[in-house]
């Protein structure tokens, strides 16, 4: 029997072996983590509130970039928007639920990116498809998609090179139809 060869792109991944995985949001200025909205039921009324004070002035791509590859990683993952539907990165008009549109002001996986670009390291994107924010999720989940693919779409064709992306939620909604097919040929043209 033939031992199978991985595709390039897999064998690429798996040969980097090390990374860093961060999840970095909104979230991140309660010091409860990623899933405190849902956890500690706090009305999203009052959780995105949190964007106006989101002033992410101690983010640093180029440092990220730096302590990982110090530490040996080959890639970062990087949450470019989680479960509570704040995106780290300009959406381009979707949507000002956004780190351009927070005190922040400015585009955090840009600064991500260019400090990857800049030490050698592979960035990576986290996206979730599960949102709490979007209202469409529940109520028009093929309006949903498009939104969602159009939100990816934006992370594949404004950064350069990545090294992929890692999605996290289809198990919130088991037996829809989330379109991967559609999504990941979209990703990979």
């Amino acid at each position: 029997m033939a031992i199978p060869v991985p595709e390039k792109r897999i064998l690429d991944f798996e040969e980097m072996g090390f990374g860093m995985f961060i999840h970095w949001g909104l979230y991140s200025q309660l010091g409860k983590g990623e899933w405190v909205q849902h956890i500690h039921g706090i009305p999203k009324e009052e959780y995105i509130k949190l964007q106006d004070t989101f002033t992410a002035s101690k983010f640093d791509g180029r440092k990220i970039a730096q302590i990982a590859k110090k530490g040996g990683a080959k890639y970062i993952t990087l949450t470019t928007r989680h479960h509570e539907g704040f995106s780290l990165y300009d959406t381009k008009g979707l949507n000002t639920y956004d780190a351009p549109h927070s005190p922040a002001g400015r585009d955090l996986i840009r600064d991500f990116v260019d400090g990857c670009n800049a030490e050698g390291i592979v960035p990576f994107f986290y996206h979730t498809t599960l949102d709490w924010w979007h209202p469409d999720f529940n109520n028009d989940f093929n309006k949903y998609l498009d939104y969602l693919f159009k939100s990816v779409e934006i992370l594949c064709t404004h950064y350069g090179k990545i090294g992929g992306l890692w999605f996290d939620g289809n198990w919130s909604k088991k037996d829809a139809d989330w379109k991967e097919d559609r999504l990941y040929a979209m990703i990979r043209r």
